[in-house]
């Protein structure tokens, strides 16, 4: 090393190695730990929406329950909910579609146009 060289042109070649070597570990690390974050942050948001999508489905099923049942107070319980689940847009896009046709499906009247608990349960017993 001499005293009238300036920069990296002045240090021993090792020692270049060494401080290149230093600054892209760094920079490997630091971009391999950006992407961990992003994808860990992309599966966060993946769980939490399944998660939700989970809790509307059972309570999607809880309603069903409580339309299908043979007592008339659970059966009114089970159209409230309906309701309920209905203005407060619990199920989401393709689930709407789904939950409409099985409401439906046990909802549909006698042909005169009354819906309730069980109504369309009897054409199958025919």
């Amino acid at each position: 090393m001499t005293a009238s060289g300036v920069g990296l042109a002045a240090w021993p070649p090792v020692a270049v190695a060494a401080v290149l070597a230093a600054v892209v570990g760094s920079a490997v690390t630091l971009l391999g730990a950006a992407v961990a974050g992003v994808w860990a942050l992309v599966r966060w948001r993946r769980d939490v929406a399944r998660e939700e999508r989970d809790r509307a489905w059972a309570r999607f099923v809880w309603t069903i329950d409580q339309i299908c049942a043979g007592d008339v107070g659970r059966a009114e319980i089970g159209r409230v909910s309906v309701q309920a689940m209905s203005d407060m847009q619990i199920l989401r896009d393709d689930d709407v579609a789904v939950g409409r046709i099985v409401l439906n499906l046990i909802t549909e009247g006698d042909g005169d146009g009354s819906g309730g608990p069980r109504a369309g349960v009897h054409r199958a017993q025919r």
